[in-house]
């Protein structure tokens, strides 16, 4: 087993199962959420006598622990999002999307792409959505998008962020639920 899963009681382990929710199980009486906002533990106590049981307990628990990440605009994993803390130092008015055109000696052409970078172990990433300098508006849009999308997948995923899923970024619109496919004759 897991050593984060160890310490799970095995009759709330499905509720843990995707994320821990700041809960620890410090004694056989109840559960402790942590929740820090500013130095400040937001947290309590859940009393299993409280809430009939540690089953109820731990569901409070979570359940508090969302509406924190709610008020506090915290991302699915509980961590602050960079978005709120930082502003935006790009030429495009989005945190970590910037746009620029650069000129390709081989074909002897100019190009424009959107930049999306993110960190994945303290280690600066990129992801270029390239355009030829001629492209449509609805391109550029198209383009500008996806590299949107693509940074906010990773401030929402973290640790667990695939950059893999926006590869057929010029055949389909990942910013829409669903993935529709692009209309045909859309790069013509």
């Amino acid at each position: 087993m897991a050593k984060s899963a160890e310490h799970i009681p095995a009759e709330v382990r499905d509720l843990l199962a995707e994320s821990r929710f700041g809960i620890t199980f410090p004694c056989p009486t109840g559960c402790q959420m942590r929740f820090i906002q500013e130095g400040k533990d937001l947290g309590q106590f859940y009393a299993y006598s409280h809430w009939g049981g540690m089953r109820g307990a731990v569901e409070a628990a979570i359940s508090r622990n969302q509406q924190l990440r709610a008020l506090y605009k915290r991302n699915k994993s509980g961590r602050p999002r960079s978005r709120e803390r930082s502003p935006s130092r790009s030429n495009t008015g989005v945190l970590g999307v910037s746009k620029n055109t650069y000129f390709d000696k081989r074909r002897n052409r100019y190009y424009a792409r959107y930049m999306a970078s993110w960190r994945k172990n303290s280690e600066n990433r990129s992801k270029g959505f390239h355009l030829a300098a001629e492209a449509t508006p609805g391109q550029h849009l198209h383009a500008f998008r996806s590299a949107m999308a693509f940074r906010h997948d990773w401030e929402e995923h973290g640790d667990t962020f695939d950059p893999a899923r926006f590869k057929p970024w010029k055949q389909k619109r990942l910013y829409e639920p669903g993935s529709p496919d692009l209309p045909s004759g859309f790069w013509e």
